[in-house]
C-alpha cells in the first residue's frame, strides 16, 4: 500500500470512526420509536428493520445522494443544488435538528483538528458537510460510501442493543449479517440514475414524528 493511499485510508477511518466527536451516538434515527411501537423487540425482528433500512433508506437515496455529493465537491452549482435536496428530505423538525447539530459539530472538528475554515453552514446538514470534506481529501467514493453505510447502521445496532435490549453477541450477528449484503447495497446505489432517487419514506418520517412526543426517551432522534 502507497504512502498516499495509508493515508486516505486512515482519514476515512477517522470519519467513520464512533470516537468522532459530532455526538452522533446521541441519535437513534428513529429506532426508539420502532422499539416503542413494537416494530423492533428481539433480533429477528432488529434484523428484518435494519435491513429495510439499508435498502429503502441507505441505497435509494442516502447513498447515491452522498455520491453526487462528492463528485461535485468543488463545482458549487451541482453541489447546492444537491444539497438543498438531501435539506429537503429531512422530514420531521428532529431529523432536521440531528442533522444540523451533526454539521455544526463536523464544522467544529474541522476548524478546531484540520486547522481549516468552515466553507458549509450548519443549515444544510451533515451529509453535503462530509461529503465536501471526503472530496476535498480525495477519498475514494466507494469506500465512503461503504465507511459511511457502516457507521449509519453500527449507530442504529448500538441503540437497539441498548434499548431492547439485545446482548452484545446479538448485535454482533445482526451486524455481521448486515455486513455481507453491504457490498452488493453500494453497487446499487452507485448504479442508481438522478430519476431513480427516492426519499418517500412516510413509515420513516411517523417514526420520527412519534419520537418527539413519546414518553420515555434515551435518544435525542
Amino acid at each position: 500500500m502507497s504512502v498516499t493511499k495509508a493515508s486516505q485510508l486512515l482519514s476515512l477511518l477517522t470519519l467513520s470512526s464512533t470516537t468522532l466527536p459530532i455526538g452522533a451516538y446521541c441519535y437513534s434515527q428513529g429506532v426508539e420509536s420502532a422499539i416503542d411501537q413494537g416494530l423492533i423487540h428481539d433480533e429477528a425482528s432488529s434484523i428484518a428493520y435494519f435491513e429495510e433500512v439499508l435498502e429503502m433508506l441507505l441505497v435509494r437515496f442516502e447513498l447515491p445522494l452522498l455520491k453526487r455529493l462528492i463528485e461535485h465537491f468543488d463545482q458549487a452549482e451541482q453541489f447546492d443544488d444537491w444539497a438543498q435536496f438531501y435539506r429537503a428530505s429531512r422530514e420531521s423538525k428532529e431529523l432536521l435538528a440531528e442533522s444540523q447539530q451533526l454539521a455544526f459539530s463536523l464544522n467544529a472538528w474541522i476548524r478546531d483538528v484540520l486547522k481549516q475554515p468552515v466553507k458549509l453552514k450548519k443549515q444544510l446538514g451533515f451529509v453535503p458537510i462530509y461529503a465536501q470534506l471526503c472530496g476535498e481529501l480525495k477519498l475514494n467514493v466507494a469506500e465512503v460510501l461503504t465507511a459511511y453505510t457502516f457507521t449509519v447502521l453500527e449507530n442504529q445496532v448500538l441503540a437497539a442493543v441498548k434499548t431492547v435490549p439485545l446482548g452484545q453477541m446479538s448485535g454482533q450477528r445482526i451486524l455481521w449479517h448486515l455486513h455481507r449484503l453491504i457490498p452488493q447495497a453500494i453497487q446499487d446505489a452507485m448504479a442508481l440514475q438522478d430519476f431513480e432517487l427516492s426519499s418517500a419514506l412516510p413509515k420513516y418520517a411517523m417514526l420520527s414524528m412519534a419520537h418527539e412526543t413519546q414518553y420515555s426517551r434515551l435518544f435525542r432522534s
